[in-house]
Parts: C-alpha cells; sequence; structure tokens
C-alpha cells in the first residue's frame, strides 16, 4: 500500500500541498486511510529533488493488492485519458505486491535507482523491509528527499502539465476499491529529458 502512494505519485512528479479527497465507494469500510500526503518543491522536475511527507494507516492485514490508476491530462482545455505504458498511466489491475521487485530488476519504466530510494525511505520508516503481506500499522514519512532521474524524452512530452490521478486499491482483480482510494490535481513539470537510446 505504501509503496503504490510513493512510486505512483513520484514517479508522476507531484508538487506540493497535495489537496486529495478520499474516493471510496464506501470510506467507513476502507482498510488504509491517508492522513497526509505532501510533495514540494511546487514544481518538480525531471532530473531534480522530490521531499515527500506521507501519514498513512492500514488498519487490517492485506494479503493481495492491486491497484487501478486514472490519469487524466489537459490537453488542448479538455480533460483527456493518459493511456497506459509499462504500468504507468490509466492502468487497472497493477499487481503491487511485485511492482517494487520489477523496479528493482530493471523490467519497469522507473529507474533502478529510484526503486531502491523508496526501498530505503520505507525500510527506514517502518523499521523494516516493505513487503507482502502487509501488516496492520502506521507509516509516517516526514519531508524526507527523493532524487528524481530525467525521463526518457519520448514519456516527457507525455508527462508534463496539469493532471487528475485516481488511485483506487482492492484485494482482488473483480471489485473496485474495498481497500482505499484517493484522488488530487497537481501539476508536473519535466527538466531536460533524457536522449532516446537508439
Amino acid at each position: 500500500m505504501f509503496q503504490i502512494i510513493i512510486l505512483v505519485a513520484s514517479s508522476l512528479a507531484l508538487a506540493a500541498a497535495v489537496q486529495f479527497t478520499d474516493c471510496a465507494t464506501d470510506p467507513s469500510d476502507t482498510v488504509a486511510t491517508i492522513h497526509q500526503l505532501d510533495f514540494s518543491p511546487s514544481t518538480i522536475t525531471f532530473p531534480g529533488n522530490l521531499n515527500v511527507t506521507l501519514n498513512i494507516t492500514t488498519n487490517k492485514q492485506i494479503n493481495q493488492l492491486f491497484v487501478d490508476v486514472e490519469l487524466d491530462k489537459i490537453t488542448l482545455g479538455l480533460w483527456t485519458k493518459v493511456p497506459c505504458i509499462l504500468n504507468i498511466g490509466t492502468c487497472q489491475n497493477i499487481e503491487f505486491c511485485s511492482m517494487l521487485d520489477r523496479i528493482l530488476n530493471g523490467s519497469s519504466l522507473v529507474p533502478k535507482e529510484f526503486g531502491h530510494q523508496v526501498q530505503a525511505m520505507l525500510q527506514s520508516a517502518l523499521g523494516h523491509k516493505p513487503h507482502c503481506p502487509i501488516q496492520p500499522e502506521n507509516l509516517f514519512i516526514d519531508n524526507y528527499q527523493l532524487t528524481l532521474q530525467a525521463i526518457p524524452g519520448l514519456l516527457s512530452a507525455i508527462t508534463t502539465g496539469e493532471f487528475k490521478i485516481k488511485i483506487s486499491l482492492k484485494d482482488n482483480t473483480t471489485t473496485t476499491d474495498n481497500l482505499g482510494c484517493i484522488q488530487f490535481k497537481e501539476k508536473i513539470g519535466v527538466g531536460v529529458p533524457m536522449p532516446e537510446v537508439g
């Protein structure tokens, strides 16, 4: 649960003072509660630094975790769905428990170095390596700095602008958001894109 918020949000380079809402179908029955979510500085660029503050409570064990992400971008004044590219964009049924492993073994668009940073941040906050099943616990990260690498040129074109982001958490692929849901709007900036290979 904790990794998906960090990985999705920070790999998208969110801005500071995130104004988020609980979008769960039944908020009284969700497993995860997000108390605080902030990113700074107000304009994040790749490459650059991202400061993360996060406070989440999980109130029961989560054995399996699947994530649906809806990512909409303002294009020519209209909200447009960003397609799913290797689990970045509007994607369904992302299998969370192996996500960090995929990043660390190089089979993700998210750089390995970033995965190592996220793993170290979570281990420092939790006192143990993040893994599934996720136990009932509280995660509090206070202004932890992550280093963002440059984005490949092709991706930089679709990762700049104003976005609406909705992250739904569920324990199987046939439900909607029975573990929790968060949505927010943010502006994303890209500095110098990484040159294309080949």
